[in-house]
């Protein structure tokens, strides 16, 4: 059973029978999210730990997409996975609606169930459907196969599926003030989150990757790399918000327009 926040036009859907994972957020009837029908395994938003290293692919069952238990704190909803004993920990997800900013909160704790101190950062990865501009404030780096256009004061991804394979390619960066953005359909997706400088970022990763093939692109972020003391957790938390683009305002690499939004929108 998939359950909803909603207010005003937003409805935020969770779905517990697959590891937690949010299917969709919707605005006036628009999903910014990619849906199963693009693919049947990497669809909507889910969570990791990082670095990929410690799992290789495909990601851990009791982190990605076996079921989650499901409970109620107000209107919020909290989810609990199942323990994953090669990893040494549980992962609970809290999602809730600030109606006065008209956004998504969503918290992640990292559970250490073992007696030994563990080392993870946490990581959300966010799928959306081709053809969208995906930007932030640009950092001290960037690397990977994936062409982004990096600009002094912003980062910028114009997916063309077209150009791309069904295997897709990467890149991986540093950002800068906390936010990454993603403008399609009309829509602006946002997500903020506290900016994590590049010697706490996880090893062979970085605060914001994206992966993009012919079908899809992943929006991921990735919070500070950090030890978890037996028997201790850590959380994280990340903003979603989902606004309409002002009229006249046409998506494109290094709009001065676009980026004004967004800082706006991230306050």
């Amino acid at each position: 059973m998939k359950h909803v926040l909603a207010f005003d036009d937003v409805c935020f859907e969770v779905d517990p029978d697959v590891g937690g994972r949010v299917t969709s957020f919707r605005l006036g009837g628009v999903d910014i999210l990619a849906g199963p029908d693009v693919d049947a395994h990497n669809y909507g938003s889910t969570f990791w730990t990082s670095p990929q290293s410690d799992w290789g692919w495909p990601p851990p069952g009791a982190v990605d997409r076996d079921p989650y238990e499901v409970s109620f704190d107000g209107d919020a909803l909290l989810l609990t996975g199942p323990p994953h004993e090669a990893l040494g920990i549980r992962v609970t997800k809290r999602f809730s609606a600030d109606r006065a900013r008209r956004a998504i909160v969503l918290e992640y704790g990292i559970h250490n169930l073992s007696d030994a101190p563990k080392r993870y950062a946490p990581w959300e990865v966010s799928r959306v459907r081709s053809r969208g501009l995906t930007f932030f404030p640009t950092g001290a780096w960037s690397k990977g196969p994936l062409a982004f256009e990096r600009c002094p004061t912003a980062t910028w991804f114009d997916h063309d599926p077209s150009s791309m394979t069904d295997d897709g390619l990467k890149a991986v960066a540093d950002g800068a003030g906390g936010f990454v953005a993603h403008a399609t359909d009309g829509l602006l997706f946002l997500k903020t989150f506290a900016d994590v400088p590049p010697e706490e970022q996880a090893p062979g990763e970085g605060e914001i990757e994206i992966y993009a093939n012919n079908r899809y692109a992943e929006i991921e972020v990735q919070g500070p790399y950090a030890q978890i003391p037996a028997g201790a957790s850590a959380f994280w938390r990340v903003t979603w918000y989902l606004r309409k683009l002002p009229a006249g305002l046409v998506p494109s690499s290094g709009s001065v327009e676009l980026l004004a939004f967004s800082v706006s929108v991230a306050g």
